[in-house]
């Protein structure tokens, strides 16, 4: 079962790379799932803008400091998701709400989670 919060490595049009689950877990047992790329690349840059969330190296199984963008948004299909490697981490509820909340600000919108 593929749960929000979890980090999984996924083959991306970015290649291989982290990518944290944000679709609910019912929409996750079908064939697709949605989740945001997570990089390692201009971490002090991105790390403050309103659209990305920083996380740590040593949080949530990430070794680098790195940011989820939300502007990275996107379908994967879960045969994408490297399984067999298993969950890299799960993102904390607070993260999550982070996380919400950069994807509302990249659409323009105060989301706020339940």
């Amino acid at each position: 079962m593929i749960r929000p919060g979890e980090i999984y490595l996924a083959d991306s049009d970015a290649g291989k790379r982290p990518a944290v689950i944000v679709s609910r877990e019912e929409l996750n047992r079908g064939r697709w799932v949605v989740a945001v790329l997570i990089t390692s690349a201009h971490f002090p840059t991105r790390s403050v803008l309103p659209h990305c969330v920083p996380l740590r190296a040593g949080e949530f199984g990430l070794t680098k400091d790195c940011v989820a963008q939300a502007e990275t948004i996107t379908f994967l299909e879960a045969s994408e998701l490297d399984l067999d490697a298993g969950v890299l981490g799960v993102v904390d509820e607070s993260r999550m709400r982070d996380l919400i909340r950069a994807v509302g600000n990249m659409m323009g919108s105060d989301c706020e989670p339940l």
